[in-house]
């Protein structure tokens, strides 16, 4: 289809933007996959098998073999060994791999040049996801070539952009730069900041992750098409084996049809069941990083995500938080995840440990002015001077305290973003706030970060 052949040259010139040595290696990347998913294509159907031993194979599997070995060697290359890292070289060969088992299994009816090139590129998603299956991105696609202009519908996109935008620029980077003062300032911190940079890290994380699939979401709501929920209010979970029902969500579906289910998923015992989880939450770290505090990250998660599994306490919240009883269990759980960031942060796991003993030894003393001035923007800080907050004793930490308690009212008792554009009736309030987050976010553009999950 010409939208097709739009979308491709369109998200070529959008990659394209981040440099030509990324834009060359998804180049090759494509080349080598559309090599591999060619002669799949014609051997599929094919009735010859090759004898190994004592086992026939189809010719088919061997390809598809190679497509997936081929991908991985690719990637570990740039993660291991290479000068630099590609943007988004794990979303894309992730798609890659989904594509290439997908069409070997026969799940992709035929291969097509375009069609396949519009789906590992399409913009919207390629820097960061969500990971999205071949034929849910085709019927996508195809249903909004049908669809006609609908302003309200645009406006709805439009709002839950603005949404994402809020939450990269000025929640998630402001964050961000008081993580950067924690740790690089890691033996001058007291107990207070030690927690709070842990603390603003989770925040921060969620904030921009979350914000950038807000922002992928919204524009192509204003395309016409849907993109997978990646992030049901994680936060609010009330168990690790929930949390990880809604962080990442298609991730977490990624690694479940293609690693945990072809190692065996839960058919062969509770023991083999437990040991596949382990597994995938170790590869889960080593794909984030190829540090030791990766590596304790996936297994902190693991250990805790088996033992749930194996007590049976992975239930799930439904959305808000209810009882005290799941109060307390996603007070826990936030705790918990919290904790396993700061290794996920950390430049090594010794730094990590460095932190925990700030937390502990740091003693309990007053926030420094090199925390809270972070948090004081010209936009809240004009406010405050001409207003009687500025007699206030703890004015200076007063912003820094009005981001705390935002991040905690946003992330556990509001909803969902794009649960918020699908619902929230458009009109003068709804366009007034659209316009306000934008101008915003537009004037604070200067100090605006790259998105952390672009460099995984």
């Amino acid at each position: 289809m010409l939208v097709d052949l739009w979308i491709v040259l369109g998200s070529l010139c959008f990659y394209g933007l981040f440099g030509m040595q990324n834009l060359g290696i998804i180049l090759i990347s494509l080349c080598l996959n559309a090599c591999t998913a060619i002669p799949m294509a014609f051997m599929r159907d094919s009735r010859v098998r090759l004898h190994f031993g004592q086992k026939e194979i189809a010719p088919v599997h061997i390809w598809m073999a190679v497509g997936v070995i081929t991908n991985l060697v690719l990637l570990l290359f740039f993660k291991l060994w290479g000068a630099f890292l590609p943007i988004a070289i794990s979303f894309y060969t992730f798609n890659q791999i989904s594509y290439i088992v997908d069409l070997g299994r026969g799940e992709i009816a035929e291969f097509r040049l375009l069609d396949y090139l519009s789906y590992i590129l399409f913009f919207p998603k390629l820097l960061q996801g969500p990971l999205m299956g071949y034929g849910d991105y085709r019927q996508q696609v195809e249903a909004a070539c049908e669809k006609s202009f609908d302003a309200e519908t645009v406006l709805r996109g439009l709002y839950l952009f603005s949404l994402g935008l809020f939450k990269k620029v000025i929640m998630a980077d402001t964050l961000g730069k008081a993580v950067d003062y924690g740790y690089e300032n890691l033996l001058g911190l007291g107990s207070i900041e030690a927690v709070l940079t842990a603390v603003f890290y989770s925040f921060q994380l969620y904030f921009d992750f979350s914000g950038y699939c807000d922002m992928a979401s919204g524009v192509c709501m204003m395309m016409g098409l849907e993109l997978p929920l990646n992030f049901n209010s994680p936060y609010k979970a009330v168990s690790i084996v929930d949390f990880w029902k809604r962080w990442h969500i298609t991730l977490t579906k990624f690694f479940t049809k293609y690693l945990y289910i072809p190692l065996g998923g839960n058919r062969r015992g509770a023991g083999r069941m437990y040991l596949n989880f382990m597994i995938v939450f170790l590869l889960s770290g080593f794909w984030h990083g190829t540090g030791w505090n990766f590596i304790i990250w996936g297994a902190m998660h693991g250990v805790l995500f088996v033992e749930t599994r194996a007590l049976g306490k992975s239930k799930s919240a439904h959305g808000e938080v209810g009882s005290k009883k799941d109060i307390l269990w996603t007070g826990l759980t936030f705790i918990y995840v919290t904790a396993a960031w700061v290794f996920f942060r950390a430049e090594s796991a010794r730094q990590a440990i460095g932190l925990f003993r700030q937390m502990f030894a740091g003693g309990i003393r007053k926030i420094g002015t090199g925390m809270s001035s972070i948090f004081q923007l010209d936009e809240l800080w004009y406010v405050i001077k001409v207003t009687p907050l500025m007699k206030l004793d703890f004015v200076w930490e007063l912003c820094l305290w009005i981001f705390l308690v935002g991040s905690v009212v946003m992330v556990f008792f509001c909803k969902n973003a794009q649960e918020k554009a699908r619902e929230r009736k458009i009109g003068l309030w709804t366009t007034l706030v659209t316009a306000f987050l934008l101008l915003w976010c537009i004037v604070s553009f200067g100090g605006v970060s790259t998105f952390l999950y672009m460099n995984f």
